[in-house]
This record gives C-alpha cells, sequence and structure tokens, in this order.
C-alpha cells in the first residue's frame, strides 16, 4: 500500500464540521499517513494545534495568511510567536504575500511576512509559503532579509520551472497540489518533472483546489493520490516510488515522527 503526507491541509476549517472523523478516515484508507494542518491566522493556529494534540497523525503550523496581515496586531504576533514553540508546531506558516487578490495592501504582507522570517531564524522551524503573483518581489524580500539559504516549502506552487528553480536555490522545497492535474497547467508539469527528488512535496490545500475530476467539489485529504498519481506520470516513475520519496522528503523537513 502506499503511503502519503498531506503537507497542507486545513481540516479545522468548518467545511468539515459535519463530517471531519469521516473524511479524514477515508484520507488514511487511501494511505495519507500524516497530516499538516495549517493555520492561516491566531485563531485557526490554535485549532490546528487543538486538532494535532487530539490526533497523533496530525502535526500543526502557525502564522497569518497575507490576506489577513492587515489585521495581524502585536499581540496576535506575539502570541503565535508562542505558539510556534509547542512541541505539535511543526511549521511557521502560512505566510507570505498574495498580489492577486491584494486583501491586505502589499506594504503591510511585507512587513509582517518580514516578521515571521525572523521568527524562522529565532526558532529554526522551516516555514511553509503562500506565494500568488508575487514571486519576483518574493525572491527579493527573501534575498534582502538573509543571505544564504532558508528552510520551508513553497506550497502550492503554480509557477514554471524557472521560477521554480530560484526558490530552491533558497533551500526550499517545491510542494504541487491539485492543480498539477489540470488539463491546460502542462508549463506546472514541466516544473514538477525537473523538480529535484530530495525537494518535491505534495499537498491537497484541501478544502480548496481540488484536482481535475472534482472540480467544483469540496477538496480531500484522499484525492492526494491523484495528484501523486499525475506527478508520478510527469516524472515517469512508478507511483510507488514517487509517494516513498515524497513521504521521505515530508517527515525530514517538518520532523514528523
Amino acid at each position: 500500500m502506499i503511503e502519503l503526507v498531506d503537507t497542507h491541509v486545513h481540516f479545522h476549517f468548518p467545511d468539515y464540521d459535519s463530517d471531519r472523523d469521516e473524511v479524514i478516515h477515508h484520507a488514511q484508507e487511501a494511505g495519507v499517513r500524516y497530516f499538516v494542518n495549517v493555520g492561516t491566522n491566531l485563531e485557526t493556529s490554535e485549532k490546528s494545534l487543538e486538532l494535532a494534540k487530539r490526533r497523533p497523525e496530525f502535526f500543526a503550523t502557525a502564522g497569518v495568511h497575507p490576506h489577513d496581515a492587515k489585521d495581524a496586531s502585536e499581540d496576535e504576533l506575539k502570541a503565535i510567536r508562542k505558539l510556534i514553540d509547542e512541541k505539535r508546531m511543526v511549521a511557521i506558516g502560512e505566510v507570505g504575500l498574495d498580489f492577486f487578490r491584494n486583501l491586505s495592501p502589499e506594504d503591510i504582507q511585507i512587513k509582517i511576512f518580514e516578521r515571521f522570517l525572523q521568527m524562522h531564524v529565532d526558532t529554526g522551524k522551516p516555514l511553509v509559503i503562500h506565494c500568488r503573483d508575487a514571486y519576483a518581489k518574493m525572491a527579493e524580500v527573501l534575498k534582502h532579509f538573509r543571505q544564504g539559504a532558508f528552510q520551508g516549502v513553497m506550497h502550492c506552487f503554480s509557477s514554471d520551472k524557472e521560477t521554480m528553480f530560484r526558490f530552491l536555490d533558497l533551500g526550499f522545497h517545491i510542494s504541487f497540489a491539485g492543480p498539477l492535474t489540470y488539463k491546460k497547467n502542462d508549463v506546472l508539469r514541466e516544473a514538477c518533472r525537473t523538480c529535484p527528488k530530495e525537494s518535491l512535496l505534495l499537498e491537497t490545500d484541501a478544502p480548496f483546489l481540488p484536482p481535475e475530476s472534482f472540480r467544483g467539489k469540496r477538496n480531500e485529504s484522499s484525492y492526494l493520490v491523484h495528484t501523486a498519481e499525475m506527478a508520478a506520470k510527469t516524472r515517469v516513475v512508478p507511483l510507488e516510488e514517487l509517494c516513498e520519496q515524497t513521504t521521505r522528503n515530508a517527515i525530514r523537513l517538518f520532523g514528523l515522527c
């Protein structure tokens, strides 16, 4: 049986309030061994931690999504910094830049993102980075903040292979989600094909971005198998080998055990 790690999921969201346990069980039956449950602000980071404390297969992250950057108070940032020290907290995120919707002003997004970069330096915990329509600025901010490699993942990567290699050079893993399966996403599949195997991760970003055959529906961790199948096909390797490699990468990056 294959084993997978869903490296980015939001099971604490209300989308799963009616059937959370059932959906988790289906994912486990499909081969998902571990779940990295991602916070997007103080409240959801706390909920993520609560879930991770209840279920040994879950691990939590804490951060402020760029959409929420404008609402991040100093007290909230200090509380999140304290949360990050919790044993079941394996990463900082999701944090980053989103210039597609710009729900927070760009300068505030950058300011809050830099606060989390400092937390990364202070704690050594990896970053879970959200980046949409902001890859050039993201690379600029990272290089300005610190010379040398970072540790973390570009979650739900959505650009081309040239952009991908810029972030690989900065030390990041690259995570592919449901959009890898979309019919017109050949550019993304080319990035997946050329990604070094030691830097490759998989995720669902559930409840968002379901694979092609489930578009328009709520995404679930069990659907990670479809993304894994496309990644294996794209890279021309057996599915079992692809799953083994990405699981090993996730366990190493996040310190899952």
